[in-house]
This record gives structure tokens, sequence and C-alpha cells, in this order.
């Protein structure tokens, strides 16, 4: 098998693992975020699956890419699965744009409440907030305003890529009232774009910001030597950063809540490999190997059952404080939240938008002026 994803999904571990267990190879490639659109429409012929953002699944299965497949092909994927990715109105789900469940089911599925079957299955999942260096980002830093505050002119930055950028800015002005949106914070209309981007350019021309940081060793460098304050950084920056030796802070429940995302494994149009894609997929969740890899880096299990008895053996630095009880049960609040907690503080999910050739036009000048 072939499939292409983030560096993280590409671990030599996981990959040697899913062999070891099953005796098939799996080749991985590793693209980068803004890469991966392009880059699977040039060659999902090649491969058999793509570990992706969901929010890059609309446009892959509008030009016949990837496919569809029945939830029942995923053994499991049953009622263990977390009640997020399986039912309405429960903790984490968005009423207002249907996500996660709209970015995991299809169109049909979800007409007809029956969660039957997949644009893609989540594998891992987490929430997408900001960041500061202690001691010199100035003002609220509970709240992404900190971002935007005349205090930290001049050393704010934001991610170079307009879905999250723009859903990070949509969610400040919401969540402090500045602003009312038609659409929801994940597919903004053309009015709504309008209003964010006003506000994006008044503080860039006010000098705001210090640059856009396009990949993660580049924001690392940047938070080392000090160079930003405050952005919307990823929490495993965040720890990278700390550990060169950067006092870095990932907020992880802001004041206007945070931004969810899914990975997870979709389906090439064209491989010639179902059966062993679905026990890859299958895998993937019962295993618990790969919810246990990533777990303590920060990311979720849609089958935490799974992960549990994994991590519940690994001791963090604190004596008596398994992984298990650090990264989903809440031991350090301070530092990291439990799973149940975050899921009531999430804004709304990453998503492609309708309107994103208006998202990237607008983004594209906002950049360039």
């Amino acid at each position: 098998l072939r499939e292409i994803g983030l560096s993280l999904t590409e671990d030599p571990r996981i990959l040697s693992r899913f062999k070891e267990d099953t005796g098939i190879t799996m080749e991985g490639n590793s693209q980068i975020l803004g890469n991966q659109i392009t880059f699977w429409l040039q060659n999902f012929k090649d491969y058999d699956v793509n570990q992706v953002n969901f929010s890059q699944n609309a446009p892959l299965l509008a030009q016949g890419a990837i496919q569809s497949y029945p939830t029942a092909d995923v053994p499991a994927w049953n009622d263990q699965v977390i009640e997020l990715f399986r039912l309405p109105d429960v903790p984490g789900y968005s009423s207002k744009s249907g996500w996660p469940l709209a970015g995991t089911y299809t169109t049909e599925a979800m007409e007809a409440e029956s969660y039957d079957a997949f644009i893609g299955t989540p594998t891992w999942f987490g929430f997408d907030a900001f960041g500061y260096l202690r001691g010199m980002a100035q003002g609220d830093v509970a709240s992404y305003g900190a971002i935007f505050d005349p205090a930290n002119k001049g050393h704010a930055t934001l991610l170079n890529e307009p879905i999250t950028a723009v859903m990070k800015a949509a969610t400040y002005l919401q969540g402090t009232g500045e602003a009312t949106f038609t659409g929801a914070l994940n597919n903004l209309t053309r009015d709504d774009l309008a209003i964010c981007f006003d506000f994006l350019n008044q503080k860039k021309q006010e000098g705001q910001f210090r640059l856009f940081w396009s990949d993660f060793g580049q924001l690392v460098d940047l938070l080392v030597a000090g160079e930003v304050w405050v952005g919307d950084f990823w929490a495993s920056a965040c720890a990278a950063a700390v550990a060169s030796g950067a006092d870095a802070v990932f907020v992880n429940n802001p004041t206007e809540g945070s931004n969810g995302w899914i990975q997870g494994a979709t389906v090439s149009a064209a491989t010639q490999h179902y059966p062993e894609v679905m026990q890859f997929i299958n895998w993937y969740l019962d295993s618990g190997v790969p919810g246990a890899i990533l777990g303590v880096q920060g990311y979720y299990s849609p089958r935490p059952d799974r992960v549990e008895p994994i991590l519940s053996e690994q001791q963090t630095t604190v004596d008596g404080v398994s992984d298990w009880d650090y990264w989903y049960e809440g031991a350090d609040p301070e530092a990291r939240p439990s799973l149940a907690d975050r899921l009531t503080a999430v804004a709304d999910w990453q998503a492609y938008p309708d309107e994103y050739e208006e998202y990237s036009r607008l983004w594209t000048a906002f950049t360039a002026a």
C-alpha cells in the first residue's frame, strides 16, 4: 500500500508496527499541509490512502479523487467510538455547521441521519488555538485578542493559510461580540469575509504582524529567537520551542473557544487494494498503537478505549501520573485540560468553505499588501 500524510502520520514506528501486525507494507510519503490537495489531485492514481486534514476533503471528493465507503467496512468504527463522531448535540458538536459529523459522513448519510457512509474515517483529532512567549507577550493572553493587541505590535504572527487564519480572526471577532456572522465560523459568507478582512487589513497597516509563518521548523526558530511573541502557534511547536529553551505557552481553552480539527484516512478512488486499505484503517483505530504514539504528542484518538491500556502503562515525569492521566484525563488541568473539558470549549471545526476562492483571493491580497 502507499499513502500520503503529514510527517506525524508517516512515523516509521506506526508503519513498521502495521507491517509487523498484519504482514502488509504501507509506504508513506510525507507532504506538508499546504501541498496536500494539489499533490493528491495530481497523483491519487498512484496511492491508496490519503491521511488528510478533513478541511481538505470537499474538493477531493468533488473531483473524484477519493471515494466514499460504508462505515460497516471498518469494524472498529462501532459504539466504542466517542459520541463526538457518532451523534449530534453532544459536547463539541456545532449545530450551525453540523461538524464534525458533516465532515465525516456523506451528504446522504447526514440527511438520513444514518451516519453509515464515510467521506473519510477520523483517526486522530485535536484543537487549534494560539500561543505566546511568557514574559514577552502583553495583554490578555487567555484571548485571541492578544494576537491583535497593539501592545504586541510587530511581534504577532498568523499561519500563512487562509482557512485556519481567517477562522481564528472570526472566532475572536464573534467571541468578543465585535462582529456577528451569517455563516458558521468555518464557512463564512462573502459579507462575513469582508468584515474579517477589514479588521485584518487595518491591523496589518498598523504594523501588527512580524510575518506570516509557513511551517513547523520556521515557527520554532522564530519562538526560540524571540522574534514573535504571540500567534496561532501549534501546540507541538510550542513544545519543541520549550525543549530549545523558549518559554512558550500553548493556550488550550481560549476565552472565545478553540478550533477543532480532524485528521483521518480517505480512500483513493483508484485503489486496487480496497480490502487491505480497510484493514489498515481498522488497525489504525483498533490496535491503539498510532493513538498512543500520537497521544503523547497532544493528539486524541476516536477510540480512547484502545489507547488507554497503552498510555496507562507509560509514566510521565510526575510520580504516579500516567500518560493517560496527563494527556486525556486532565491530571494537570492548567497545563493540559481533560478531553471532556476541551470538548465543551470548541467554537467550531476547520472545514473547506463554500467560498474558498474568495478566502484565497482576499488572503493573497492581504499578505501581499
